[in-house]
C-alpha cells in the first residue's frame, strides 16, 4: 500500500496513483494499492478491505511522507489497529518514509536548475565546464562538422576526454533531426543500465515532458531473464517493447540488449525514433553496432569496440540542448 495524504486537488491525488503504477512496474510488484489519509478514497481502512478481499494477508505499507510527522506517528499507527481488529491474522508491515535521502536532494537540485535555466533561457554552466569546452575548440578542427553534429562530438569529447570519438561516432542521415522531434514531442528516454538513466540531465527533460526508463533491475525482468536464458539488460528491451515506438532507446553498455532490440524490430515490434548504440566491450560490441548500422533504424553508433554509459549520456544530453536551442526549422 503506497500511502499519501489526500487531497481537495483532484491533480493531487492523481500524482500519488501514478506514483503507485509506477512502483509497481519498475518494482516488479503485483500489487502496489494507492491510499489516502484523507479527504479521498480509498482511505486507510477501504484500502485494507480492498486487498483482503483480493486474499492478501500480509500488507506492507509505505508511507509517502517527507516527514515524520503525525500522520506517520500517530494517525498511521491508529489505523493499522483498527485495521488488525477489523481483519484478524493480518499482518501490517510499515516501512520509512521517505524523509532524507540524497536521490531527494538531486531531484530538488535538478528542480532549482530548471528553474534557473528557464529564467535565464540559457543553462547554468560551471566555470570548469566553460573552461574545458575552450580548450576542446581550440584542439577540434569544429569546420569539420555540421552544426547540428558538432555540439554532440563536443559533449562526447568532453565527457571521455579522448578525441579519437570525432572519427568514430557515426550518424544515420536525419538521425539527430529524429532525436530532436522525438524529444519535442515528450517521447520516453529508454536505457540498458542505471548508469545512463541516472547521467542523463532530468531538468534538460522537463520542458518535453520525457521520461526516462529503464528496467534491467525489475524484479520482473529478472525472473524472464532466467527463464528465457536471457541477460538482464536483453530482457529489459523486452519489457520496454510497450513503450518503444516512437521513443528514443540508449544503449550504452550491453550489447545483447542491443542484439535484442534489433531482434524486436526485425519481428515486427515497435520501431524507435533514434537508437543510440555505443555499447562498450570486446564480446558482440562491434557485431552488435554493425546490424545496427545496417537494420534501416535511425541511430547515432560508435565505430568498433569503444563507447560505454557516460558516451550514451553525453548523446542524450547533447540533444536534449539541441532540442532546446535549435530553431523548429532547423531541426528538422
Amino acid at each position: 500500500m503506497l500511502l499519501g495524504h489526500g487531497s481537495k486537488a483532484d491533480e493531487a491525488n492523481e500524482t500519488l496513483r501514478r506514483v503507485a503504477e509506477a512502483v509497481k512496474e519498475r518494482g516488479g510488484y503485483g500489487t502496489v494499492q494507492p491510499a489516502f489519509l484523507q479527504m479521498e478514497s480509498p482511505d486507510f481502512q477501504e484500502a485494507v478491505d480492498m486487498m483482503v478481499g483480493k486474499g492478501f494477508t500480509d500488507i506492507t505499507v509505505m508511507p509517502y511522507f517527507l516527514y515524520m510527522g503525525l500522520h506517520v506517528t500517530k494517525d498511521l499507527p491508529e489505523e493499522i489497529e483498527r485495521a488488525r481488529e477489523r481483519h484478524k491474522g493480518l499482518e501490517i508491515t510499515v516501512k520509512d518514509n521517505l524523509g532524507f535521502h540524497d536521490k531527494l536532494v538531486d531531484i530538488t537540485i535538478e528542480r532549482i536548475d530548471a528553474g534557473a535555466s528557464r529564467s535565464a533561457g540559457v543553462p547554468c554552466q560551471h566555470p570548469i565546464e566553460k573552461e574545458s569546452f575552450r580548450i576542446l575548440s581550440e584542439e577540434l578542427d569544429e569546420t569539420a562538422f555540421s552544426p547540428v553534429e558538432l555540439p554532440v562530438i563536443r559533449r562526447v569529447i568532453h565527457s571521455t576526454a579522448d578525441f579519437e570519438y570525432k572519427d568514430l561516432l557515426s550518424f544515420s542521415p536525419g538521425a539527430l533531426e529524429a532525436g530532436v522531434e522525438a524529444l519535442r514531442a515528450g517521447r520516453d528516454i529508454i536505457t540498458d543500465v542505471r548508469m545512463i538513466e541516472a547521467g542523463i540531465s532530468k531538468a534538460r527533460l522537463t520542458p518535453f515532458g520525457s521520461s526516462v526508463r529503464c528496467f534491467s533491475s525489475d524484479r520482473d525482468v529478472a525472473a524472464m531473464a532466467e527463464r528465457d536464458g536471457l541477460t538482464k539488460t536483453a530482457a529489459s528491451m523486452r519489457k520496454a517493447s510497450k513503450l518503444m515506438e516512437g521513443a528514443i532507446v540508449a544503449i550504452g553498455n550491453a550489447p545483447t540488449a542491443l542484439l535484442e532490440l534489433l531482434k524486436l524490430v526485425r519481428g515486427g515490434g515497435p520501431r524507435p525514433a533514434l537508437v543510440i548504440g555505443v555499447p562498450v566491450g570486446f564480446v558482440g560490441a562491434v557485431e552488435s553496432k554493425e546490424e545496427l548500422a545496417g537494420s534501416g533504424l535511425a541511430h547515432i553508433l560508435t565505430k568498433g569496440r569503444k563507447g560505454g554509459s557516460t558516451v550514451a549520456v553525453a548523446i542524450v544530453n547533447a540533444l536534449a540542448i539541441l532540442a532546446s536551442e535549435l530553431e523548429p526549422s532547423r531541426a528538422g
